[in-house]
């Protein structure tokens, strides 16, 4: 499947699977398709599944989040290396915005520490970009 095919899947997942989850996916989702984002089968695949074990109760929002995170870092990584900045920049943003809200929304609940994550994906950032 191409990205638009990917996109209008994990839309009609967040309507078939409605939770606060789906609610947050659903608007950046359709914005991303209305610039003509790429996203790989591997991470459309893992935002799909998420939605549907976050509405069955089988996983935390927080986990949906930094997993997704890291999906969108590895892709943006390796769309930037083969220079395509645009959509590489667009998952590199995503990866943070997935962050920001598993260590804003982990904090209080679980005892984790955020910034040894900070340092691995800034580690991976800079180690495979750098020339």
């Amino acid at each position: 499947m191409n990205s638009k095919e990917l996109r209008n899947v994990i839309a009609d997942t967040c309507e078939k699977y409605d939770s606060q989850y789906a609610k947050l996916v659903k608007p950046i989702n359709q914005l991303l398709i209305n610039v003509d984002a790429s996203i790989s089968e591997e991470t459309a695949n893992k935002i799909i599944g998420n939605l549907k074990l976050y509405h069955s109760g089988d996983k935390y929002i927080t986990d949906c989040h930094l997993e997704e995170s890291e999906n969108f870092l590895k892709d943006g990584i390796e769309l930037i290396q083969k220079g395509d900045l645009a959509n590489g920049a667009l998952q590199i943003y995503g990866a943070g915005l997935n962050f920001a809200s598993y260590a804003t929304k982990v904090y209080g609940h679980k005892n984790v520490n955020p910034y040894k994550n900070f340092e691995e994906n800034f580690g991976l950032i800079m180690n495979s970009l750098k020339k």
